[in-house]
This record gives structure tokens, sequence and C-alpha cells, in this order.
């Protein structure tokens, strides 16, 4: 088959070209996109294409069609951007380095996601080989981190596949996801002195401990099911308060992060959550929200997905639930069948010294190469 000898030939290429993608920086909130896009740009022109980028111009996705061949199309997507690298100090090697110790590729992004976006770029490559039915997009999309997804909103008004790849890093074939839905909660008091003998003031941090103490106390409702047994999670992600030590806090913010199950509904969660805080003078704000997905395990990418994966690592690998969402969300409201993640064997994601294992690149890629050209037969 000529897509698997592609990659087989080019594997060291691969590698190197992962390195590449995680020498350069794309810190959601501290690096622009653009950076990366280019070096991808670069490589898809390398191998003839003519990728083409969308969307704002300095955090633009990198968008291509492979093939235009009538018939079904199958989109491959991976986020540009990745989360902060923190202390510098914390990690073993320079999280921009992408050095190679023991087969692992250490780096900010090596797992999430810039293996799958090389893998994904040579998969098409592979592809290109031959000649294929339908048409194999590839999407590499910006602002994905922040949760704003702004980047795969641009991508999917431009093209509506029937059926999705995400390259999140995952040992499992995610067919589903939890969702989210992201609040800012707002406690108002009242400043004075806090040496004032006679004036209290309303301190809005007291308060806002009250609130913190019923999140952290309540019992959501929700149904378990086979894919999501372990049922949602809320989260106190930050908190601000007070603006000197001498005075009274007349504000205080917490932002809050709840992970959900198919079941809940935005309108259900914010129902319970006004139940659960009795303080007045309260401020809730939603901001984010995604509905959790299911794709049906019956599925034809699923089941051709799933089949590959077995044959090629020559193990069980089971059908399971991406825990902290994505993409797959966006995507699957369209009513589009996602599978939400599956890729190279990884650790620490989002964490320190994050890091792709080497010797899962290549038969990763294999995974996928024989997928879209059943997928597109």
């Amino acid at each position: 088959m000529k897509p698997i000898k592609f990659l087989e030939k080019n594997e060291k290429e691969l590698v190197r070209f992962i390195q590449r993608l995680v020498q350069t920086p794309s810190q959601n909130g501290i690096d622009p996109e653009k950076n990366v896009a280019q070096v991808i740009i670069k490589k898809l022109k390398e191998f003839g294409f003519n990728p083409q980028l969308v969307g704002n111009k300095s955090r633009p996705s990198v968008l291509y069609f492979v093939n235009k061949a009538p018939g079904k199309k199958l989109l491959l997507d991976a986020p540009l951007d990745t989360v902060p690298a923190g202390d510098l100090k914390k990690w073993k090697y320079p999280p921009f380095s992408a050095r190679i110790v023991n087969d692992k590729l250490y780096g900010r992004g090596a797992a999430d996601c810039k293996a799958g976006i090389g893998i994904f770029c040579f998969v098409a490559a592979a592809i290109a080989q031959e000649k294929i039915g339908g048409q194999l997009v590839l999407a590499f999309d910006s602002d994905e981190q922040s949760g704003n997804f702004s980047g795969i909103k641009e991508i999917s008004k431009r093209i509506k596949p029937d059926a999705v790849i995400v390259g999140y890093a995952e040992p499992e074939i995610a067919i589903s996801g939890r969702g989210w839905l992201r609040l800012k909660i707002t406690t108002i008091g009242k400043s004075v002195h806090t040496g004032a003998r006679y004036k209290k003031g309303i301190n809005a941090i007291t308060k806002m401990v009250k609130v913190i103490n019923a999140l952290e106390n309540l019992k959501m409702d929700f149904k378990k099911n086979k894919f999501f047994p372990f049922g949602p999670k809320l989260t106190i992600s930050q908190i601000q308060g007070g603006r000197a030590i001498n005075i009274v806090p007349d504000e205080c913010v917490v932002h809050v992060d709840i992970r959900l199950v198919p079941n809940q509904t935005e309108e259900k969660v914010l129902e319970e959550i006004k139940k659960a805080i009795k303080e007045p003078g309260i401020k809730i704000k939603l901001y984010q929200y995604a509905p959790a997905f299911l794709t049906a395990p019956e599925e034809k990418l699923v089941k051709i997905l799933h089949q590959n994966a077995e044959e090629v690592l020559q193990r069980p690998v089971p059908l399971t639930t991406h825990g902290g969402g994505g993409i797959g969300n966006i995507l699957a409201q369209k009513g589009i069948p996602v599978i939400g993640g599956f890729g190279v064997e990884a650790n620490n994601i989002h964490g320190y010294n994050e890091y792709t294992k080497v010797d899962s690149i290549l038969p990763t890629a294999k995974i996928y190469a024989k997928t879209v050209l059943e997928f597109l037969k």
C-alpha cells in the first residue's frame, strides 16, 4: 500500500516536523498562532499542496482540501494553540526545545496537539499517493484552549463534513466528551475602613466564602450511562477580591468551570446553582457553554478506526469518553459524527514535562491512513 510505505519511508522526517512544531511556541494568550500556522503552510507546500489561512490574520487557522472527488467528506482536525508552559524551572528540559530522551519527545504541545498536527499533515501527503473517492479535509484551528473555539467556528462555516476525527492524544478512542458550562459569580459588599469604629461595611469576600461552600456541597442531578459513569464535575478555578489590606472588600469574583454529562442542560444547571446560593446581592453570568456529546459506536467511522487501531497496535482499544471536552463538542452540535480523540501515547498533558512517545507516532499515522482510505473508498 503506497500510503503506508510513504509513512514508513518518512518516519524520521515526521518526527522532525513534530519537533519543529513544538519549537514554535503557540501558547494561548501569549503567542499568535500565525507563527506555527506558517510552519504548517510551508510543510504542506513542500508536499505540493496549496493550503489557505482563514479567519483572524494574527490568529489564523489552516484549511486544506486534499482532494475534491465527489462523495463523503472526512475532516481531520487538531488545534494550533497550547496552554502556557508555566514556570520554566519546573521542566526537565526547556519546553520549546522538543528534546528527545529515552523515546520521549518533551515540550509544551508535544502531545496536545502538535503530534496530531504533524501526523495529519503526513497522512494527507500519504493519501495523496493514491486515487481515492470522497474528500479529505485538513483543519488546524486557532483559539481552542481559551474555550472560545473561534478557529473551528470559522472553519465550520466553510465546510460540513460527514464525519470528524480530532487529533487529541488519547490511548483510547473517545467517541464522547463531557460538555462544559463556565460562570462568573460576583458578590457585592460595601467598603469602609477596616479600622472604622461604628461602620462595619459588608465584606464581599466573606459572602463569597458562603457561595463557594454552597457550590462545593451542590449535588447536581444527572443520569449515568455506559460512557459517562463518572458524572459532572464543578471546579472553583479562579478568584479575585479586595483592593487593599485596610479596606473592607466591596466585590469578589470567582470563575466556575462545570463539566457536564448528556442529560444536563444550561437551564437545568443554572437553576440548580441559583437554588443552592442563598446569599443576597449575587450576580451570576454565564459566558461559555457546550453540551456533552456521544457518537454512536455503530457509526461507520468509529467501527473502521476501532478495527484498524486494534489491528495495528495488537491490543484492545476501548471506546471511551473524553473527560475534558473540546472541538468535538462544537462540531457535534451540528449533527456531525465526531471521534473526539485518538492518538499517540503521551503523558503530562497541560502539565510540566509534557511528552509524546516517539515509537507511537508511526503506528498512529498508519492507523489514520488506513482509516481514511477505508472511509472514503
